[in-house]
């Protein structure tokens, strides 16, 4: 059988990570943290089951078929201080998320997150978080993102 994929998360500091993963396992760690902020590295394991049923309806209109246990996920700290957890996390993962707040952009521990990343040549995905703050969004239902018509928005700030 193949072993679970690892994907390391990583970016900067309070730029949702582990906010992110908590609504993939349906956890509370980022209430549990000190200020809302990972101080450590973490792993969860997310079974075959619970992918097939947050993705279920993407698999069949791709005509997909799962073929791993499931995924490993590294959560590791954006703080400043951490360099050293998300190199050991960059270097172990098949796969990277790179969270990006949406309202702040790259930001230090940003960069240092892609510097590793290329580094250890680990493939990744951006994924733009905190979308809520964009000004017009709303919300709509299973669709990741919807603006509302140019004559409600208001001007960027």
């Amino acid at each position: 059988m193949i072993r679970q994929p690892i994907i390391c998360v990583m970016g900067h500091v309070d730029h949702g990570k582990t906010s992110l993963l908590d609504r993939i396992r349906s956890t509370t760690i980022t209430s549990r943290e000190a200020g809302g902020i990972t101080q450590h590295i973490g792993a969860s394991e997310v079974p075959l089951d619970v992918i097939e049923r947050l993705s279920g309806e993407l698999l069949r209109k791709m005509n997909t078929k799962i073929t791993i246990p499931g995924l490993l996920f590294i959560d590791t700290p954006g703080h400043e201080a951490f360099t050293n957890l998300r190199r050991r996390g960059g270097s172990v993962a098949d796969l990277a998320i790179l969270v990006v707040d949406i309202s702040k952009s790259f930001e230090p521990q940003t960069y240092e997150a892609l510097e590793i990343l290329k580094e250890y040549k680990t493939p990744f995905i951006i994924a733009a978080n905190k979308i809520d703050l964009v000004t017009g969004w709303v919300p709509s239902g299973s669709n990741s993102f919807a603006v509302a018509p140019a004559a409600t928005r208001l001007p960027w700030p």
